[in-house]
């Protein structure tokens, strides 16, 4: 076997291979037979009909199509280990220069490589965001707000009056051949003032309850207002929207007192003791927005002074992931991604290439410096951490909604095994991410650790396994 090798600027290899006719006749029998077994040729068991049966029906060239697909297949470890490559993932057969001898261009995407920027000269203070007494009464609040009677009043809207409405809206200055109506005697209801939990996307806007505020059952009031240019309601961007609505019942709400009898209601013994959970909910919460937020920043500063380099197919497997979960999130919410799309007036491709691609290389980028400072820093996790990680992964997976699914999907063992190997990437990625901030934060590096020791005594590591590499595919 002969080849040329040539290096792309993209962290890939072109191969020119040339090999010899032999091979290629007996990669054309092996053709021939599969072609055999799929196509139940009458009067021959699958796999028995002879060449020149299957020639006569398929033709010389459909078979040597498929034999170049089975020479690529068993030569591909071959070619892989004597150009020196690690492949990143399949390769891609580009084209057939010649069939006696046989010679073709793959192209082979190698894996990822970093060269790490000085990480431990980037800092940054890790100070955790406090949480106050006045943080635990507003939770308070909200929990009183949740548990509150409503009750009809013959009189106007007041704050903290939970307000029955219908809307209409219609576009003030609607473009050609765009619908103007946009909502129609919806039914919708509003918490008035300041009592409103604050949402992240309020419907229909920000401040919508205060046009309500001095309404009573039976009034109709009519108002306008521009969304912002950076609203996320895609379709109403800078457009102004004017709606009619009409208040159809006023209710108060009644709450209830904060004592022990609420806390019995939360099935906790006593005031004092929500407060504690509240406290804690709150400090986890609070330290785990603070540290995505931390670690993102420390993250995003060694990317850019390091140099990463990695296939297409790296990122595009990376946009596959990130669409796939936030699809699964919109299934969360009864929705699909074409409903979606449709909701805020996008394309998909334009959706994959603004939202999803960038979200996508971001992620690839950041996973790769971590799993080199997890290379060079020698980060390894004790079997007593891993076992702890494990038990709570398991934990939360049998809570899922969908683990019936995952049940039937995988054997008790596969499912046994992958929550291990997810467990073992979820723990180094955090113990990587600590050693990031201990350089950040100055503070003291911890000794080496020692490794999850084998069944057979000998040491290891407790990284999760790269996933082995498959052979060469011929593009579609």
């Amino acid at each position: 076997m002969k080849f040329e090798k040539k290096n792309l600027d993209n962290q890939q290899v072109e191969l020119v291979v040339e090999t010899d006719v032999d091979l290629f006749n007996k990669s054309k029998g092996q053709a021939a037979r599969a072609i055999s077994r799929e196509a139940k040729i009458a009067g021959f068991r699958p796999g028995k009909a002879p060449y020149d049966v299957v020639k006569r029906l398929y033709g010389e060239e459909f078979i040597e199509e498929r034999a170049i697909d089975i020479m690529i297949n068993d030569l591909y470890p071959e070619i892989v280990k004597e150009a020196e490559i690690k492949p990143y993932g399949p390769g891609k057969l580009d084209e057939v220069l010649e069939k006696n001898p046989p010679k073709f261009k793959i192209t082979i995407p190698l894996e990822p490589s970093v060269e790490l920027g000085d990480y431990k000269a980037i800092k940054k203070a890790y100070k955790l965001p406090e949480t106050t007494e006045k943080d635990v009464e507003a939770v308070l609040k909200n929990l009183q707000l949740n548990y509150a009677t409503p009750e009809d009043v013959e009189r106007k809207a007041e704050k903290g009056d939970l307000v029955f409405c219908k809307i209409n809206a219609v576009l003030n200055k609607p473009e050609k051949d765009e619908d103007a109506q946009i909502l129609k005697d919806t039914p919708h209801q509003v918490l008035l003032g300041e009592e409103t939990e604050e949402e992240e996307n309020p419907f229909p806007f920000k401040g919508f309850g205060d046009n309500l505020i001095g309404l009573a059952k039976g009034e109709r009031k009519e108002f306008s207002y521009k969304y912002p240019k950076d609203s996320n309601y895609q379709h109403l961007k800078g457009k102004e929207v004017n709606f009619s609505v009409e208040i159809t019942s006023v209710k108060k709400l009644v709450k209830p007192e904060l004592n022990d009898d609420f806390a019995k209601k939360l099935g906790l013994d006593d005031l004092a003791t929500v407060k504690e959970s509240i406290q804690h909910q709150l400090e986890t919460e609070k330290k785990n927005e603070y540290e995505n937020g931390y670690y993102d920043e420390l993250l995003d500063k060694l990317v850019e002074k390091s140099t990463i380099k990695y296939p297409p197919l790296a990122l595009e497997d990376e946009v596959n992931d990130v669409l796939k979960t936030f699809e699964q999130n919109l299934a969360k919410q009864n929705l699909d991604l074409d409903t979606y799309l449709k909701i805020n007036s996008r394309e998909k491709e334009d959706f994959i290439e603004k939202d999803i691609k960038p979200a996508a290389r971001k992620r690839l980028e950041q996973s790769l410096v971590i799993d080199e400072i997890s290379r060079v820093e020698k980060i390894e996790l004790d079997q007593k951490e891993l076992q702890q990680e494990y038990a709570r992964s398991f934990m939360q997976m049998q809570s899922a909604p969908d683990f019936h699914k995952l049940q039937k999907q995988f054997t008790t063992r596969k499912l046994a095994n992958v929550t291990v190997m997810q467990a073992a990437s979820r723990l180094m990625n955090l113990k990587t991410l600590q050693r990031l901030k201990a350089y950040a934060n100055g503070e003291e590096i911890p000794a080496p650790e020692q490794p999850v020791e084998g069944a057979n005594g000998e040491e290891k590591s407790a990284k999760p396994a790269k996933a082995k590499k498959p052979a060469a595919k011929k593009e579609a």
